[in-house]
């Protein structure tokens, strides 16, 4: 069995006011992580994303909406008797996986949760998080999205938070917080992760950061044309800096239109593939966007991923190959980026 590690879920914000049922049998759970899954599978490592919708966030704050999910997170871990383990260095990863432990590592899905997000950061990586994207899918005072579901008319029934930027920004990329962010998260040991982010932004990121980077849950653009994937010359700028780009399973990422389960599988070999020949071995990984998403035909949840696996060796690809996909290449990353 290979060892998995996938880089996104959004299993806490699913569960955050139900985390035990985490630990409901398979055919009761309500999540497409949950513990069993995550035995079963042999994961050695699963990030949890803190996620926050701006617009339509329940809690009475942003920065509430992420220690809710927090407390989510510690009773999941509480639970667990110590089979999982949460993980603030490369160093506790590898010590869990000596010792078969399930790692979980805490990321920030959209990090503008105040009018000064760069003030954040020590206390979040006091917090044990230790990736973030700048944005999720509304313009702010970071930077833009890949794209930008603020709707025209807002269908909310409060003015939007000040942290977001309306109507349309008049940037296109990183604002001078955005590069402000990124140096502070840099220093501070907080992985750069440019999935969501616009294709400026993108670039900003690449030419101003000191570190690897990473994009936890996008797909190659060549092969399904939406902006949330990465173009050829993305993958290859993100390749160059030591960075992975995480395969996300939802469907219209992977494929247009509706499909079958072999096609959608078809997909995924053609996506993996083509990030290898653009971007070489190093670079593919797992971001499988878990509970985020609606849902995957072919890989319905976390114990459906050994089927990724066997369609990949079917379509060619070696041992050595799949082992980069499933751990290794984010172990490298993790190494080289000094976690």
């Amino acid at each position: 069995m290979l060892p998995v590690i996938d880089l996104h879920c959004d299993t806490l914000s699913k569960l955050s006011r139900n985390p035990d049922y985490f630990f409901l049998p398979q055919q009761h759970t309500q999540s497409h992580v949950f513990y069993s899954g995550l035995k079963s599978t042999g994961t050695a490592l699963q990030c949890f994303a803190l996620y926050t919708d701006l617009l339509n966030t329940s809690s009475a704050s942003p920065i509430s909406c992420v220690t809710e999910q927090i407390s989510c997170f510690r009773r999941l871990v509480s639970l667990s008797d110590k089979t999982i383990e949460p993980v603030y260095t490369y160093s506790d990863l590898k010590k869990n996986m000596a010792l078969h432990k399930i790692s979980a590592l805490l990321t920030l899905e959209e990090s503008c949760l105040s009018e000064d997000p760069v003030s954040l950061l020590p206390a979040f990586y006091a917090l044990g998080i230790r990736m973030a994207t700048l944005t999720w899918n509304y313009p702010n005072l970071l930077g833009s999205p890949a794209f930008d579901a603020f709707p025209s008319s807002l269908r909310v029934s409060r003015q939007p938070l000040p942290c977001l930027l309306r109507p349309a920004p008049s940037h296109s990329g990183l604002t001078p917080l955005g590069f402000d962010f990124v140096t502070e998260a840099e220093r501070l040991g907080i992985i750069i992760d440019v999935s969501h982010l616009s294709d400026d932004g993108f670039y900003n990121v690449a030419s101003h950061s000191r570190r690897p980077f990473l994009a936890s849950h996008s797909n190659a653009r060549s092969e399904c044309n939406v902006p949330r994937n990465l173009s050829d010359r993305m993958l290859r700028t993100l390749a160059e800096h030591g960075g992975v780009a995480g395969l996300n399973l939802h469907e219209p990422f992977l494929i247009s239109g509706r499909v079958s389960e072999d096609e959608l599988l078809s997909a995924i070999v053609r996506h993996v593939k083509h990030i290898i020949s653009v971007a070489g071995i190093d670079t593919p990984a797992l971001g499988t966007d878990f509970d985020g998403i609606p849902g995957n035909c072919a890989i319905p949840d976390i114990t459906y991923l050994p089927r990724i696996r066997d369609a990949l060796s079917r379509a060619g690809l070696t041992d050595g190959e799949l082992e980069k996909l499933f751990y290794k290449n984010v172990l490298r990353f993790f190494y080289e980026y000094g976690l």
